[in-house]
């Protein structure tokens, strides 16, 4: 058996600046995995770091006699390696074990725990977390089985459930809002996107699609070539301050884990525009856990910053709750269908290890039984009393045998072990005893006598 538990810190329960402490880049993803398994002793391992939670997945060889113990530990030692103090992060954090830890990673890819509801960029970043597991060597077969459910449900929920407004990402959720501004239009507005990964283009094809004039800036030009290919305009990260001066909305989806912008350099592009924004106020729009923008920027006259505590609270009184319960629902029975899925895979995984154990345990008990059974026996009906001996040892482990694989489809592990070790060598320790002592298991020779 295996126990699964998770540690999540939801961005909507902490202040930005934690999420930001707690938050794990790519780069360090295989270290910290690597330092969390020496501390936790956890056999496989994963981290789901975005913009909007810090989760952590750890998966145990063997049943857990302590699930709360295990939990805990495991969030301790996320605190300490993100240097957080542990008392910060056991506030925030919800804890899940065994079947709700698996339910609750197939409703955050689905997009049912984020505050844009339904979105689908945390599916990659699902598939992220278990590259960067495999990469670590901290994967295993329950958990990549798991991460691979989840994908699957995310799949089969947004074929067939639309949570109402199309292009559901924070991404799109951002440009909607600015859109709406100004009627839902943004025809004859200059955007700058900050970044050249997915959030980025996402933020870039739905402002052209309004009627923006987009300009992309990022470090490294190929990476947004593909930008340039689709009309936009490419300049590179230290023109930043002078492009500012120039557009209407700016938004910043990097993965880089240092400010880009800070309140002096946000002064001046204020204080330089140029006529083509004709005076109006600029805004900033920071989607990256760790920020990129220094939240003093909201004191510059002429400038409105918005960053992922700000679109929250947008998205919470924007998403139309009551339109969507039943799209919710949907979505949630295709969640438990795929939970169930996973669930029976897990149980037959668990069943064919105590059948494999059980049985061999039943050979072995056979095979003392027969050689018990032809003491005294002449030499030449030696094979004919063993094979009847191992025969009745098989039949008897036949009910046992069949109740444990109901036990593990109903989820009674308890019952599984204990059915699993009915003839393990320290109870067949009887049967070999000297005549006259005590056997835990009966003797088929001596009741076949």
């Amino acid at each position: 058996m295996t126990a699964l538990v998770c540690v999540s810190v939801p961005g909507c329960r902490v202040p930005l600046e934690v999420l930001e402490a707690l938050s794990v880049g790519r780069d360090e993803l295989v270290a910290v995995l690597a330092e969390l398994r020496e501390r936790t002793g956890a056999g496989q391992l994963c981290v789901v770091s975005t913009c909007e939670r810090v989760e952590v997945y750890a998966v145990w060889d063997g049943r857990a006699a302590d699930p709360t113990g295990r939990v805990e530990g495991l969030l301790a030692a996320l605190a300490t390696n993100r240097g957080v103090p542990t008392e910060v992060v056991a506030r925030c954090a919800d804890r899940f074990t065994g079947r709700d830890a698996a339910r609750h990673l197939l409703r955050v890819c689905v997009g049912l725990e984020s505050f844009v509801l339904g979105e689908r960029d945390i599916v990659g970043q699902v598939r992220g977390a278990a590259d960067a597991s495999r990469a670590a060597v901290t994967s295993g077969l329950e958990l990549e089985r798991l991460l691979a459910a989840a994908v699957n449900t995310s799949r089969r929920v947004h074929r067939s459930v639309r949570f109402g407004a199309g292009g559901r990402s924070v991404a799109a959720a951002t440009i909607r809002l600015a859109a709406a501004e100004h009627a839902g239009d943004l025809t004859g507005r200059r955007v700058l996107v900050v970044g050249a990964g997915q959030v980025a283009a996402e933020v870039a094809a739905h402002a052209a699609r309004l009627g923006a004039t987009v300009t992309v800036c990022n470090r490294t030009k190929r990476h947004a070539d593909r930008f340039a290919a689709a009309g936009a305009e490419v300049v590179d990260l230290v023109r930043l301050p002078d492009v500012l001066a120039e557009v209407d909305l700016a938004i910043f989806g990097t993965a880089a884990p240092h400010r880009l912008l800070d309140a002096a350099q946000a002064g001046r592009a204020v204080r330089g525009a140029g006529p083509a924004t004709g005076g109006r106020e600029l805004w900033v729009v920071d989607l990256c856990v760790p920020r990129n923008v220094d939240p003093e920027v909201r004191s510059v006259p002429g400038l409105r910053l918005l960053d992922l505590d700000d679109l929250r609270t947008a998205g919470a009184s924007t998403t139309g709750a009551d339109t969507l319960t039943a799209e919710v629902a949907a979505a949630d029975r295709i969640v438990d269908e795929e939970l169930d899925r996973y669930r029976r895979w897990l149980s037959g995984r668990a069943a064919a290890e105590s059948v494999r154990r059980l049985r061999a345990d039943v050979d072995a008990y056979a095979e003392a039984q027969a050689r018990q059974a032809t003491r005294g026996v002449p030499a030449e009906l030696h094979p004919l009393v063993q094979d009847r001996v191992r025969r009745a040892v098989r039949r008897l482990a036949h009910a046992p045998t069949q109740r444990l694989l109901q036990a593990a489809r109903t989820g009674d592990h308890e019952l599984v072990e204990v059915l699993a070790g009915m003839f393990s060598q320290t109870s067949q320790t009887g049967a070999l005893r000297e005549p006259g002592t005590t056997s835990t298991l009966p003797s088929v020779a001596d009741s076949s006598a």
